[in-house]
């Protein structure tokens, strides 16, 4: 078996594992909690992953390019 072959086996194997734990994860999830507490969490889950992607609006009139300081200077160190 050549090493292309044995990384599309390999790969193919770990895709397997990992649909099959989140599978079974999942299914045990449904037998041990409520439908109205999953959805819950669910919904909590969501809020917490799109914190950080739909950041609050800053209503700020950009009248000129705002420089930012990377390094300090001589007279602020």
């Amino acid at each position: 078996m050549d090493a292309i072959t044995h990384t599309i086996i390999a790969s193919i194997v770990i895709a397997g594992a990992w649909y099959g734990g989140r599978w079974a994860l999942r299914r045990e999830a449904r037998s041990a909690f409520p439908r109205a507490e999953l959805d819950r969490f669910r919904e909590l889950m969501m809020a917490i992953n799109h914190m950080g992607i739909n950041p609050e609006q800053h209503t700020q009139k950009a009248t000129e390019p705002q420089q930012l300081d990377l390094f300090a200077h001589e007279d602020q160190a």
